[in-house]
């Protein structure tokens, strides 16, 4: 029996037949996360612990946290009393089930997650404000955001809600969930990686941009984009300044080629840039071979 379905039996049994709607919350939570884990490259295994696991001592009484919590955690719980049931059902997951720290924190933070958490915890975070039986018009929408594959701008908007409820019924915000919003609101407003490269082509004045469309005639990559410079210099520029915007942006280089020389290919993943000297994109006049594909021009 894997780790999941003990976690799935432990809250079966815990809940019984007093907690059905939690119970369908819960396996709402884990088919979201195991789909989210799926389609994000995280571990499916842990994902539905943490998510069986998130809201176990739900209705357990507070005062177990004198036997689970350390004195700060306490404190902290007794300010934000809705932090009681992650804080101890994370305990209760090392008590009762498992050691993984990953998973611990999974469940911890779940709630509005913690700065700077990793893709696992931020997965258990989403997917309780998304899981399908979620009915308010708030998990709607952050639910039809998450499964467009914006995957920041759920998170961000989840927070926003959240925050703006907290206000509304008189109480204020963890500090800690303010900062969690800072972080997924510039992470949700992050450029495509299409309109960073246009931006860096900007930076070095490129001209003749165009943007052939190679969905339908490729199976390795999306598009195709073409520049041209007037110098050697500019080529070896448009390389400094994408490798580190690229990096700072989460995308991902497969290839460079021609550095230093006057036609610099950069291979994307999805798109395919080449950066020439105007001289020698006329020379090979590569522009040619995409003519009948569907383009778009960059106006200088």
């Amino acid at each position: 029996m894997q780790l999941s379905d003990k976690a799935k039996e432990l809250v079966i049994n815990k809940y019984g037949n007093e907690h059905e709607k939690r119970l369908k919350h819960v396996f709402g939570v884990a088919k979201m996360a195991e789909f989210l884990a799926e389609k994000y490259g995280v571990d499916k295994e842990k994902a539905l612990v943490a998510a069986y696991m998130h809201d176990y001592a739900k209705y357990d009484d507070p005062s177990i946290a004198i036997d689970l919590l350390d004195d700060k955690e306490i404190e902290e719980c007794e300010k934000y009393p809705f932090l009681y049931h992650a804080y101890l059902s994370a305990e209760l997951y090392l008590k009762e089930l498992g050691n993984d720290m990953e998973v611990y924190n999974a469940i911890k933070y779940h709630v509005f997650g913690r700065p700077n958490m990793n893709m696992l915890e931020a997965i258990i975070m989403i997917a309780d404000y998304t899981e399908e039986n979620r009915e308010y018009d708030s998990c709607i929408e952050c639910r039809k955001i998450l499964l467009s594959g914006e995957f920041d701008k759920a998170i961000y908007k989840s927070l926003e809600y959240t925050i703006a409820h907290c206000e509304e019924q008189g109480e204020k915000p963890h500090p800690k969930q303010l900062i969690v919003l800072e972080e997924y609101k510039k992470k949700s407003m992050k450029l495509s990686l299409e309109d960073l490269i246009i931006d860096n082509l900007g930076r070095v004045k490129a001209s003749n941009i165009v943007i052939y469309d190679a969905k339908d005639r490729s199976p390795f990559y999306d598009k195709i984009m073409i520049a041209s410079v007037d110098s050697v210099r500019q080529c070896s520029a448009v390389i400094r300044y994408l490798v580190d915007d690229i990096a700072l942006n989460n995308y991902k280089i497969r290839s460079i080629e021609g550095k230093d020389t006057p036609w610099v290919l950069i291979d994307f993943y999805d798109i395919i840039l080449s950066v020439f000297q105007k001289d020698e994109r006329n020379h090979y006049d590569i522009d040619k071979v995409y003519m009948d594909y569907p383009k778009r021009i960059i106006e200088e």
